[in-house]
C-alpha cells in the first residue's frame, strides 16, 4: 500500500467511546508498554488490510494459547487464598490489554476507525452520480454508505446460520441417524414447549451415534458440531448440543433466507466497487479500498477476538465472585458487582496493603506469551 496516514491518527487514542470497564485509565498506566506497542503496529498494519488480517489472525491464536494457560493455573491452585486470585486477575488483564483491547477497542474503536469511515464516506460521494434532484442523490449516497459500511463480511450471527444450515442438511442426510432425525423433527414442527424432553431424548440417542469415532459417515458431522461439542464439555451442559440440533431443523428455512439476502448484499457491494474503480482516480480507489478493507476487518476481528467472552467471562467473573466472598464485601458499600476491571475499581478497597499495592504497582515488562 502506498498511502500515507497522517500520524496523529497513528498514536495511541486519548479516550475511546463505550468504555466501561475504563481500560483506558487502568492499562496504559498499569502497563505503560501498551502505548508503544500500539504505535509500533499500528504504522505497519494501518496502511496494509491485509497485514491487519494476518495480525488478527496471530492475536486470536495467541490470545487463547493465553487463556488456557492462565485458566489451567487457575484450575489448579488454591482458590481460596486472596494472593493467587489476584495474581490470577492480573495475569487476565495483561493478556487482555496487550492482544484482546488492542484489537477490539484501539483498532476497531479508536482514531483509526474514524479515519477509515470518514474517508469511505467521503469518497462514496465522489462516485455517486450527483442528480439535480438533491434528496435523492442523498439518498443514494446513504443507500451505498450502509451497504458499504455493513459490509459483505458475516458476523457471528450469520455465521451461526451458515453453519447452522449445514448442521441441518448433515442431520437430515445423514443414513445412521435418519429415524432419530424424522422422529425429532415431526416434534420440532409441532412447536409444543411440553415436548422438549422429549426432543432432548432422541437428540441423545443420535448423539451417541455421531460421536461414535467408528461410524465413518458421521464424520462431517463431527467436524461441524465440534465448536458445539467443545462448548458443551467446557460449561459441563450437554443441553448445548441438543438445542443447537433442534434450532438447526427449526430455523432451517430462515437461516435460508439469511444466507440469500447475503448474497444478495454481496452482489450489491461487488457492483458498488466496480463503480468505484470505474470513476475514482486509482489514488482514490486505493484509499476507497483500504477504507472499506479496514472498517470490514475491524468488524469482523471484533467478533473474532470476541469469541472467548463465553470462555474465559465465566472464569474471571467467578473469580471476582470468589474474592467477594473471602473479603465479605459490606452490602451496604454502595457500589454494585462490576466486570472485568472489577479487581480495580470495586475489590482493590477491601484488600489488605500488600495486594493494593500489587494492583496498583506498574508493570513495565514486556508482554511476552510464554511467560503470561
Amino acid at each position: 500500500m502506498s498511502i500515507k496516514i497522517d500520524e496523529h491518527y497513528l498514536k495511541f487514542p486519548s479516550n475511546l467511546p463505550n468504555d466501561i470497564e475504563a481500560f483506558m485509565i487502568f492499562y496504559p498506566r498499569k502497563y505503560p508498554g501498551i502505548i508503544s506497542y500500539y504505535e509500533e503496529i499500528a504504522k505497519k498494519l494501518a496502511p496494509d488490510y491485509k497485514a491487519f488480517q494476518e495480525y488478527g489472525n496471530w492475536a486470536k491464536e495467541e490470545l487463547w494459547k493465553g487463556y488456557a494457560k492462565i485458566n489451567e493455573d487457575y484450575q489448579k491452585g488454591d482458590q481460596t487464598n486472596l494472593e493467587f486470585l489476584v495474581s490470577i486477575d492480573q495475569r487476565m488483564h495483561k493478556l487482555c490489554c496487550f492482544r484482546f483491547w488492542v484489537v477490539n477497542y484501539l483498532f476497531a474503536d479508536g482514531p483509526l476507525h474514524d479515519y477509515f469511515v470518514t474517508h469511505l464516506k467521503a469518497l462514496i460521494r465522489k462516485f455517486i452520480d450527483a442528480t439535480e434532484d438533491i434528496e435523492e442523490y442523498e439518498h443514494q449516497v446513504l443507500l451505498a454508505e450502509r451497504d458499504l459500511m455493513q459490509t459483505d463480511y458475516a458476523d457471528l450471527y450469520l455465521d451461526s446460520a451458515l453453519k447452522s444450515i449445514e448442521t441441518a442438511i448433515l442431520l437430515e442426510s445423514n443414513p445412521k441417524i435418519a429415524s432419530f432425525v424424522q422422529e425429532a423433527t415431526e416434534l420440532i414442527k409441532k412447536h409444543q414447549q411440553e415436548n422438549a424432553d422429549e426432543i432432548s431424548k432422541i437428540w441423545e440417542k443420535a448423539v451417541e451415534v455421531i460421536k461414535d469415532p467408528e461410524i465413518k459417515e458421521c464424520e462431517a458431522l463431527r467436524e461441524n458440531l465440534k465448536g458445539t461439542f467443545d462448548h458443551a464439555r467446557w460449561v459441563g451442559k450437554v443441553g448445548i448440543i441438543y438445542n443447537k440440533l433442534t434450532h438447526a431443523i427449526e430455523f432451517k428455512e430462515e437461516n435460508i433466507d439469511l444466507k440469500k439476502r447475503h448474497e444478495e448484499m454481496k452482489g450489491r457491494i461487488d457492483e458498488l466497487k466496480q463503480t468505484a474503480k470505474g470513476k475514482l482516480s486509482a489514488e482514490d480507489y486505493e484509499l476507497f479500498e483500504l477504507s472499506y478493507e479496514q472498517a470490514r476487518n475491524f468488524g469482523m476481528y471484533k467478533d473474532v477476538m470476541g469469541a472467548i467472552d463465553p470462555e474465559w467471562l465465566p472464569m474471571w467473573f467467578g473469580l471476582h465472585k470468589k474474592v467477594r466472598e473471602i473479603v465479605k464485601k459490606p452490602a451496604e458499600s454502595n457500589i454494585e458487582n462490576g466486570g472485568h476491571s472489577a479487581m480495580f475499581y470495586e475489590l482493590i478497597w477491601f484488600l489488605p496493603s500488600d495486594l493494593k499495592n500489587k494492583i496498583l504497582t506498574i508493570d513495565p515488562i514486556p508482554f511476552d506469551i510464554e511467560n503470561v
